[in-house]
């Protein structure tokens, strides 16, 4: 049996799955998670083969071959979009956030992007912004239910767990950047040429579970309840699969432009076909 270390932020539905209906082993893979604290964490862990596989979105992928060297390619796409949101404890608007210290997890990377994008369309100057690097979307979460910051961007289940502790959204990412893809695997290009059999397996699983779970809806339901998905976000994922887990061309042009936008487009604008790996 393969073994391969994956790290992750919140695991998304097809791995929930794949765990729940036990095909990782079906499929000859022995899987070890770390849950990461940063993406910095994640980026750095991938570049210096600590793990072989992580799971983040498009964006990573172009700053941490960017900034890290890291050589890495998109296996598959997890999710559809990212539904994320801008909460806040007390602001009433984005302006009144902006004079406030902001909780990020990256400011080179990710969701920040989508913020940039949101303030300059507010005409605020994102540069002149206070940022805090606190970490991951839990680590931002707690942070924001504990007081230690004002304003965040969240995803499920934790914009959920926000609004239902009386924390307000000022804007949704469909509003901002509606093409935004959701997370993807991926994996060092020379771990993926070299272990091309156990990588097909090992996303085999995730296909595998992906379609299994419209066919099962309710118990893929529960399944991604008991991770502490609300049911909400359990329903819409299960109706949203991505079609046999293919990265989006137009979920990466959106990820160019935000980049374009904000002056953080590498010298050497990476090609979708370059970064794509095929099983």
């Amino acid at each position: 049996m393969s073994k391969i270390r994956q790290i992750l932020f919140v695991p998304p539905a097809p791995i929930v799955w794949a765990q729940h209906l036990g095909l990782f082993s079906k499929h000859n893979i022995e899987v070890e998670t770390t849950q990461t604290t940063s993406s910095d964490e994640l980026g750095q862990g991938l570049a210096d083969r600590t793990w072989e596989v992580g799971v983040g979105v498009m964006d990573n992928v172009i700053a941490w071959n960017e900034e890290r060297k890291a050589g890495l390619q998109i296996a598959a796409q997890l999710e559809r979009s990212t539904v994320m949101a801008f909460c806040v404890a007390k602001h009433a608007t984005l302006a009144d956030a902006a004079k406030d210290t902001i909780a990020v997890d990256s400011t080179t990377n990710g969701f920040v992007l989508v913020l940039y994008r949101a303030l300059a369309r507010a005409g605020i100057d994102w540069r002149a912004c206070r940022y805090d690097t606190v970490g991951g979307v839990r680590h931002r979460y707690e942070a924001l239910e504990a007081g230690r910051a004002s304003a965040t961007i969240l995803v499920p289940p934790f914009v959920d767990m926000a609004l239902a502790k009386g924390f307000r959204k000022l804007w949704d990412g469909a509003e901002i950047a509606p093409a935004y893809p959701g997370v993807v695997v991926t994996a060092r290009a020379a771990w993926l040429r070299a272990n091309k059999e156990t990588a097909a397996r090992y996303v085999a699983a995730l296909r595998e579970a992906n379609a299994w779970a419209p066919q099962h809806g309710d118990e893929a339901v529960q399944a991604l309840i008991a991770a502490r998905y609300s049911e909400r976000a359990a329903r819409r994922l299960i109706g949203d699969v991505v079609p046999d887990l293919k990265p989006s061309v137009e979920g990466w042009n959106e990820v160019v432009s935000l980049r374009r936008e904000c002056g953080l487009l590498p010298a050497h604008e990476p090609r979708f076909e370059e970064i794509t790996w095929n099983t």
